[in-house]
């Protein structure tokens, strides 16, 4: 697969995963790359146990190296360190997908409410 189409299969995973209803945000995931805002690979991977929790407790997270920087690497359901001396770490996608479509879900049936009641 080359990486526009990593991209988009990323971008259904996190769709179905996250339970997206937001296409413009699916869409996005499919477009903006994940590479462009993290530093040169190979990357930098927080341990998770099989609970979810971080290997390592706070402040000391233990992390794992990605095999190569192949940007391929970065496109799956795991937070990337940003600055693993500060435990900085980019966020998890499906998760940061599932509170935005949160918002933007809320944001419409608000201004749904709000026209009603006018």
């Amino acid at each position: 697969m080359n990486l526009d189409e990593v991209r988009q299969f990323f971008a259904e995973e996190i769709h179905v995963v996250a339970n997206i209803q937001t296409g413009a945000l699916v869409s996005a995931f499919a477009k903006v790359p994940r590479e462009q805002f993290l530093g040169p690979g190979p990357w930098q991977i927080p341990i998770i146990d099989t609970c979810g929790a971080v290997v390592g407790g706070a402040g000391q997270t233990k992390y794992r190296s990605t095999e190569d920087a192949d940007p391929r690497r970065l496109y799956h359901n795991v937070s990337i360190a940003i600055d693993p001396s500060r435990n900085l770490n980019n966020g998890q996608p499906g998760s940061l997908a599932s509170w935005i479509d949160a918002g933007w879900n809320s944001k419409k049936e608000n201004t749904r409410c709000t026209s009603a009641a006018a």
